[in-house]
């Protein structure tokens, strides 16, 4: 009898051994699962971009080098909410707006809506110098899983700033289209934690991949489309699904003041907005849409200065 508790004992530490062995080797696979996906999708974008320089060069129609343009920032969406987290400076290059409009945002204006073909072919040549940067860097890239969840997470406020309200693709009108490509990146990432998360909670992964597939849905029915609507039933439960799925996970939270804070549950939780170094604007910019936020107005604009921050803000948190 007492043989057989032994043996059994015996197993059971085995079991467990072995499934928390191969729980840490779901973490290390799951970042580098991201990490080659990326230097993959890094590789596709300046394809992308070649083939957008082939069009120009060669004087293809403005149809043609317009459809080339929307595959090229549809490839760079995709996998924005990595350059961005990890690659701040080069993401300001290669898709700056405002006051530092260049690249993707000066090429869109040389392309829509009608075709300047040398200055747009001027432009793509600078975006194809910024690719060379982009390759590098992501050869060196050590992402993390808590940093990875973290990326996730920003990419829906940058959905939600940028992409739905067309701040983003202000000449072109691809915005939904884009916020698609966005969505699909942040799917490709997860994909990588569904079978560790599936172990904890699989009605968690089931809830969001149906939530995931009806986000993109929706936004593929452009006619009565509800930029609120969606914010609050789409983009909302995908952060909160994230945070649930992290906490899952135990992967924890630093110490760090982040100006998003990457503890809440989405932008809309209570001191979600840390403005460390600026304020709440309404009244500069005009027809820029406005977002209510525990009691605050937000323009959308003002959400995108405080992404570029956090970004910085990471990037030297990361260097230090």
């Amino acid at each position: 009898m007492r043989l057989s508790v032994i043996v059994v004992s015996l197993l059971l530490l085995i079991i467990c051994a072995y499934s928390i062995f191969e729980l840490k080797s779901n973490d290390t696979l799951a970042v580098n699962s991201t990490r080659q996906w990326y230097h993959q999708s890094v590789d596709n974008l300046d394809k992308k971009v070649d083939l957008l320089c082939k069009a120009l060069s060669e004087h293809q129609s403005a149809e043609a080098v317009q459809h080339a343009f929307k595959e090229t920032r549809l490839a760079y969406k995709k996998i924005e909410l990595v350059i961005e987290f990890y690659h701040p400076y080069t993401a300001q290059f290669m898709n700056g707006a405002g006051k530092e409009t260049q690249n993707f945002q000066a090429l869109e204006t040389t392309i829509f809506p009608v075709l300047q073909p040398d200055r747009a072919y001027t432009e793509v040549r600078k975006l194809k110098s910024v690719m060379g940067r982009l390759e590098k860097e992501s050869e060196v890239i050590q992402p993390t899983d808590a940093q990875l969840f973290d990326a996730m997470r920003l990419e829906l406020v940058r959905i939600m700033s940028l992409g739905l309200s067309g701040f983003d693709s202000p000449q072109a009108g691809n915005s939904l289209p884009e916020a698609i490509a966005s969505l699909d990146g942040i799917n490709e990432i997860w994909k990588f934690y569904v079978p560790k998360v599936s172990i904890y909670n699989p009605a968690l992964v089931k809830y969001m991949d149906e939530l995931m597939l009806a986000s993109k849905a929706r936004l593929q029915t452009e006619k009565d489309f509800n930029r609120d609507q969606f914010v609050t039933e789409y983009v909302n439960n995908l952060a909160i699904n994230l945070k649930m799925a992290r906490e899952a996970l135990r992967i924890p939270y630093d110490n760090q003041q982040y100006i998003l804070d990457p503890a809440a549950s989405n932008i809309f939780a209570r001191n979600a907005i840390l403005p460390l170094y600026s304020s709440p604007d309404t009244t500069t910019v005009t027809n820029d849409p406005v977002y209510n936020v525990n009691g605050q107005r937000y323009t959308a604009r003002y959400l995108h200065s405080l992404l570029r921050q956090n970004s910085a803000l990471n990037s030297y948190v990361r260097g230090k």
